[in-house]
Parts: C-alpha cells; structure tokens; sequence
C-alpha cells in the first residue's frame, strides 16, 4: 500500500509538486505577513473574553467559563464551545503582554487559515494521485477571497476548518500509505481532530463519524488493503486499530485540555454540545435577497446560494465539471475518492436543512465543506482535460484556472484588506450585492475607520478625541493610544444625543431600500471605506452638541426646549430619522401638528421599512380632526407591516 501512489510522469509530477510546495510556501509567509491589516470582527471581543476566563479559571480558580447564564444573551451557551483558540491566545499574550491581543491573535488565525489551505491542497493531491489537481485545488483556495478574508481574523470557522481538513488528510494518508508511516499519520490525525474538537465540539463529533464512515468505505473499495488487514491472524488490523485509537484519544485529550466546561463531564458534555448546537438558536436579523429576515427563517437554500454567488465563478463552474462528468470521476479517481468528496461537500449542509438549524452571517459556519468544493473543482478541470488533445491536455487546467482567477486575483489586490465581501459576477459584485445582501457583517473595515481617525482626527488642547461606533469594542483599536484617542461602543439609534467626537457607522440593519437606492448618506461624513464604490463605513464628525440636550429635554418632557434645540442640531444633521421622530413629537406636542407631520414624513423617507412612522402619523391627523388622512395612513402602515410579516415567512 506504501506505493499506491503512482504517477505515469515522474518528471510532470515533479514539477507540479515543486510548484505545490513553492505556493504554499507564499501562502505561509504571505498571510502572517498581512494579518495586521485586518480589523476585528463582531464577535472577537466576546472570544477575547472567553480567553481570559477559561485562564481565570485554570489559575485563579473562577467558575464563569462554565456557565454563562447570568450573562446577557450575547454570551448564550458559550460554555458549549472549546477554548483551545483563545485559551492558547490569552496564554500568549500573557507570556508576551508588549504585542497587542488583536496583532497577536490575528497572526495566529492566518497561520492557521494557511494551514487549511495547504491540507486542502494536500488532501486533492491524495484523493486525485495527482499534484496537479492538489496544487489547483490549493490555488482555488487560496484565491478564494471570503476564505482568504476570514482567516485573517474569524477564530471560530477557519481553525476549526483548519483541523477538519488536516484530520481528513491524515486519515486518507493513513489509509493509503499503510502500513508504513503509522506513527506520523497516526500523530497528524490526532492534531487535527484536536483542533477541531478542541475550537467547537461538536463539529469534532461529526468529524470523528467521518473518520469511521471512510475507514469502512474504504475497506470496502480497495480490496489489497482489506486483504492485507485480514492476513497474518489479523495483526496489521489489531496495529490499525491501536494506533487510530490512540489517535482519537491523544486528539480528545487535546481538545479538553482547553475547556473547562467539558472537563466536567468528559463524555456527557461533548454530547450535550453535539445537542445544543444543532438546536442553537440566534435569532437575528439577517439581511437575503433584497429584504430582512429573522435567522430562523431563512430558506432552505441560504447556505447553498451564498457558497454560489461569493466564491469565483471559476471555482463554482469547475465543481459544477466535476458533478456532470461523476461517472468519469469513479472511473478515473475511484470510489472512495469521489464519494469522499461529494459526500463532505454536501452532507453537513443537507444536514443542517434537515434538522432546520438556525443559519446567519453568510456561509462561514460551513467553510469547512469549501474543501470539497475546491478540490472538485480542480478534479473537474483536470476531468475536462481529458477531452483535449496534444501536449497542451497538460497545461489546460491550470491554464483555464488561472485565466478564471484573473479578474478575482485583481480585484483581492485592489479591495484589501476587505476581501470578505467578495461577490461574484452572478450579482453584480459587491456593487449590485449592496442592499440585497449583507456586506461587512463581520465588521472588518472598523480598524480602517479607527486608523484614519489616529491620523487625521483633530485634537483639542487638553482633551482626548472619543470615538464611538455601532460597532464592537472599538475602543480595542486605541489601547496602546488612550492618552490622546479613546473609543466605545454607541447605538446607532442614540447617535444624536451620545457624546463623541467622531462615530464610525456601519449599515448593517439600515434599511434594504436606502442601501439599494444609494441613499445611505450621514451627514459629516468626512471619510469612507468603501468596495466597489458601496460604502463598508463611515466616520462622522461632530458639528454640534444640540442633539444631547435636546433629547435630555425630550426625556424631561420639556417639549418647548426640545424642539429648539432639535431645530438647531438639524441644522447640521439631516440625516438622522430618529431625531426626526422625536423632533416631531416635540413640536405635535406643543401643538405644531402640520410642522410634526412634516417632520414624520421626513423620518419616514429616511426609513421607509418603519410602519411606526405612518402610525404616528395617522395619530397626528387624528389630533386634527381629519380622519380620511388617519385612515389613510393606518391603511398604508398596516399595509406595510403585512408586506413585512409575508416577507419572512
């Protein structure tokens, strides 16, 4: 079995191979090199957090890292996930306290979304016995720019995609190089289902069945290797099994070692994982198709079509390839390999539709799957291949790879660091995705934001600059600053009347129709970060300090003051539909009705998907004695909460 691995060019396979080890060198060194562009995400100071407390508990005995329920809802069941990324961060960053957490945990994340890569490629090489189809797929995945974006800064999706796609790896070289190498294999498999197991338990799980499920699978296609465990009395199957055993376990113990809550119950608490993540529900607002849904009402496509319309037309095409021509496949690859392939690719989201699991921020909670999907689509070209003739059958699927990625290659280079909002040409790019789709969910471009303003912000003598943002723990981006710049979090809703200098907005959950007629203008907009022309975010500064005191005014129902001072801050913001509310209230309140009315209709152009804005209006009329204008108006508000009702349903 140490040869099954046989080439009918030793002189191509050398070349392609000295090609795969060239890139994935690049790739290593490329990636750390550029992880310090990349901003945080939504998610990364609740993960610094879970760092810190899983170290609270190992060393100072504290007990928060194993139930989180006096916690917020955002902390929800965080005690369900392995803490091995953040855990060993947090360990880092104390033995090196001088490099920021963010730098630290960044550099980090990208070696490992390298090292996903790298399997990948390394994973087709063993599936196809070809380097050719392994440096493809290696290509294909690296110049996937979601996936490229992602591993610079999710610690979730990327490393524990990372141990699936080494645990699959180890386990098919396991098989075939067997029984030679054991102790290697044997050691590889054990790292990556660490990993795995170790970043989210439950995934682990499933990644444990599917070592089981293709151990059987290919028993049963490659009769030599079935043949061989058989002989002797059995003793290369009992050294089989020991020595997979043993791996499962070292890679157990590994993923426990970093969680305390599993620690507790080293059995029942992985299964309750399994459980509860299947079950979990985060229900949020997720902007698809041109409107906003609730999470766990999305279609039962979500996850395929996002995989379709943000990964290169190339990449999505060539897989298509290799579906079509699947019976060439098994003839040219084998069995095990294509069922490999297709089954990983297809199954944990066919899964997920059937147990109707709550789905949201795009398909990063499958980047685990898009190994598959690239090395399909490098088999597919390699299977296209086969109808060319001549000399130039060798040099066909690279060549189609690399024109195919051109256009993508240029447009990473031109967006960085902002790559994770890549769409394809099926929508229009970024461009035609903006309003129907969600951008920078993940608010990557904050640190773009937060570093103009460490350049240009203006300093008064004597006092910091406070920066606030709708997005998370800005303030993590001025901690090495916070004698001249300090920054917090500030709802968007309460922007107007919050204290800042400068507020950096993202439009996540700003209206679908504002963002599709590029209407999404904030006044005092004095910078941009932007992708194909859309904007990611903004940062505003502050012309005037109205809006505070007139909503302390409001809130004290001092409706004269109120609308003095709301008059006065519109002055300088027009774009504010929530100081247009109240504003209105203020003047219906002293009995400027009509001045109130204008006022709603105002707010209402600047949020059109607010039904309350008509009800009030209907209220205003109704305060005037004209009830045609009240009906008229309930009429359109409660027309368009059951457009809103039918639209996510």
């Amino acid at each position: 079995m140490a040869q099954a691995v046989q080439f009918n060019n030793e002189q191509e396979a050398k070349f392609w191979k000295q090609a795969f080890i060239i890139l994935s060198a690049f790739i290593l060194i490329l990636m750390p090199a550029l992880s310090h562009y990349y901003g945080m995400t939504g998610d990364e100071w609740l993960q610094l957090e879970y760092g810190q407390h899983i170290w609270d508990y190992f060393f100072h005995g504290d007990m928060q890292a194993l139930d989180y329920t006096n916690r917020n809802a955002q902390y929800a069941q965080q005690e369900l996930y392995g803490g091995l990324f953040d855990f060993s961060m947090n360990i880092l960053h104390h033995w090196f306290p001088s490099v920021a957490i963010l730098t630290l945990r960044h550099f980090f994340n990208s070696i490992f979304g390298a090292a996903f890569m790298v399997f990948t490629g390394l994973l087709g090489y063993r599936l196809s016995r070809k380097w050719s189809v392994g440096f493809i797929a290696l290509l294909f995945i690296f110049l996937s720019p979601r996936i490229f974006g992602e591993s610079m800064n999710n610690p979730k999706d990327i490393p524990f995609a990372t141990g699936f796609a080494m645990g699959m790896y180890f386990l098919v070289a396991m098989l075939q190089d067997f029984p030679n190498k054991l102790w290697k294999n044997a050691l590889g498999l054990a790292i990556g289902w660490g990993i795995a197991f170790g970043i989210r338990a439950a995934g682990g799980l499933l990644l444990g069945a599917y070592f089981v499920l293709f151990i059987g699978l290919f028993y049963f296609t490659h009769k030599a290797f079935s043949e061989m465990l058989m002989a002797n009395n059995n003793k290369l199957l009992k050294k089989f099994i020991l020595f997979f055993v043993g791996a499962v376990l070292v890679g157990y113990i590994i993923g426990l070692l970093c969680w305390p809550w599993g620690l507790q119950s080293p059995i029942s608490n992985p299964i309750e994982s399994l459980k509860g993540m299947t079950n979990r529900v985060t229900n949020i607002r997720v902007l698809f198709e041109g409107s906003y849904r609730m999470a766990a009402d999305m279609p039962w496509y979500y996850e395929f079509k996002w995989m379709i319309i943000s990964n290169p037309l190339i990449i999505i095409f060539a897989f298509i390839a290799f579906l079509a021509l699947i019976l060439r496949a098994y003839k040219k690859y084998g069995t095990f390999a294509v069922a490999l392939v297709v089954f990983s690719a297809f199954f944990p989201i066919v899964y997920m539709i059937y147990k109707h699991s709550t789905v949201y921020d795009t398909w990063r909670h499958v980047f685990f799957v898009y190994s598959y999907w690239a090395i399909g689509a490098a088999m597919g070209l390699d299977l296209i291949a086969d109808f060319i003739r001549g000399n130039i059958k060798r040099w066909a699927p690279i060549g189609i790879a690399f024109i195919g990625l051109i256009p993508v290659m240029i447009w990473m280079v031109h967006s960085h660091p902002n790559q994770t909002v890549y769409f394809n040409e099926l929508v229009g790019g970024a461009k035609g995705a903006y309003g129907y789709y969600d951008l920078d969910y993940y608010q990557n471009s904050g640190k773009q934001a937060a570093d103009w303003i460490k350049a240009h912000g203006k300093h008064a003598p004597g006092k910091r600059i406070f920066v606030r943002s709708n997005m998370s723990s800005i303030g993590l981006y001025y901690e090495k600053d916070t004698n001249l710049i300090h920054g917090d979090y500030g709802r968007y809703t309460d922007r107007s009347h919050l204290d800042w200098d400068y507020y950096i907005a993202y439009p996540r959950y700003t209206p679908a129709e504002i963002m599709q007629n590029d209407k999404w203008i904030l006044s005092n907009t004095v910078h941009r970060v932007e992708v194909d022309g859309v904007p990611l975010c903004v940062v505003v500064e502050r012309k005037s300090l109205a809006g505070i005191d007139a909503f302390d005014a409001y809130q004290k129902k001092d409706y004269a003051t109120a609308v003095q001072k709301y008059a006065e801050y519109l002055k300088t913001d027009t774009t504010d539909e929530y100081v247009y509310a109240n504003y209105a209230i203020a003047l219906a309140s002293t009995g400027q009705i009509d001045a109130g009315l204008a006022a709603l209709q105002k707010a209402f152009e600047l949020d059109p998907e607010q039904p309350q804005y008509l009800e009030l209006q209907a209220e205003f009329y109704k305060a005037k004695g004209d009830m045609q204008g009240y009906q008229t108006m309930m009429q359109k508000a409660q027309a368009l909460a059951a457009q809103q009702q039918e639209e996510t349903e």
